[in-house]
């Protein structure tokens, strides 16, 4: 089977349920707390693992510290290839206050040592890619790097995925190598900024991304569902109902179960209503890795699925 590639943060996750957000000079007691390991690109490499793929590499920083050596451990548990991790004697490991208020989480972000990757660290992690192995990258490592990173997928002949998170202000340089990316997984914030505010319309915004010279746009739009844009047309795929306890890492989730579709080489309808599943079901836990999907789950929903194309339910993929 091809290897699935990330390249991305790892964080230390805090996970706390409120019931109302903090606010100056008040303390907020927490409903409840989830400590786990996370981080876009831990999470989206743990999904594509747990769920099925064989050969899964993640590339990352953590500290010399306990939370970086609990996060690794973790993953060579979950069967991830650990050995392009880095630890850096001289930075901490990330971690994140994620705070939770009727099911839609706030982030505060403490990224040290997940923003030390570094060219030379990623050269030796993609010496041995294939052609039909899928590499996936995102936004939390600098922009120089996910376009170098870019070019050595393409250039060894693999699917590469962008997802373009976490995405704050439109950069002129994203632009120059869309591209080279064969499919681009953005929710609808993270197109408009891609595509500097011209629409908020979803169809203009697809093709414009493609019109950009992407492959594919797979644009995720929360209670919508999904949609996938092809130079031939367009997929549609409703989200799955569930009740949800927090959406934090199911975007993730979508990603990284999409990328085990690619690397399975399954058509677009399947991979979507996989993918759909796999985000639907992180959102009925708490947490971050600790809330991913086992195959078995994904496939007893699938099985027992009726959906509704007219139905419209909770955001799980912004």
């Amino acid at each position: 089977m091809p290897r699935i590639v990330v390249i991305g943060a790892l964080v230390y996750d805090l996970v706390f349920d409120v019931s109302d957000w903090v606010q100056p000079n008040r303390a907020v007691h927490a409903c409840g707390l989830t400590i786990s390991p996370g981080g876009k690109g831990l999470n989206q490499a743990a999904a594509a693992s747990l769920l099925g793929a064989e050969e899964v590499r993640l590339v990352g920083c953590v500290g010399d510290d306990i939370f970086g050596a609990e996060m690794v451990a973790a993953l060579q548990e979950a069967g991830i290839d650990t050995a392009h991790i880095h630890v850096h004697p001289d930075a901490r490991t990330s971690i994140a206050a994620i705070i939770v208020r009727e099911q839609l989480p706030g982030f505060i972000g403490a990224p040290d040592a997940s923003r030390r990757v570094s060219k030379s660290q990623i050269r030796a992690a993609l010496a041995d890619l294939r052609p039909g192995d899928v590499l996936l990258v995102g936004f939390e490592v600098p922009q120089p790097l996910v376009a170098y990173a870019l070019r050595l997928g393409r250039a060894a002949g693999a699917s590469t995925v962008v997802n373009p998170a976490p995405f704050f202000t439109r950069d002129n340089f994203v632009i120059d190598y869309l591209p080279l990316v064969d499919l681009l997984i953005p929710n609808k914030l993270e197109a408009q900024l891609l595509m500097d505010g011209e629409s908020d319309d979803v169809e203009q915004l697809g093709c414009g991304l493609l019109h950009q010279g992407v492959g594919r746009v797979l644009l995720t739009l929360g209670e919508a569902g999904s949609v996938l844009y092809e130079p031939g047309g367009k997929i549609v795929q409703p989200a799955f109902p569930v009740e949800a306890v927090d959406t934090t890492g199911a975007s993730d989730a979508f990603a990284g179960a999409f990328c085990l579709g690619l690397a399975r080489g399954w058509g677009s309808t399947q991979s979507l209503a996989f993918a759909s599943a796999a985000a639907g079901l992180t959102c009925a836990k708490p947490g971050t890795m600790t809330a991913l999907p086992a195959r078995s789950e994904v496939d007893g929903l699938l099985a027992n699925a009726q959906l509704d194309l007219s139905a419209r339910v909770l955001d799980c993929m912004e």
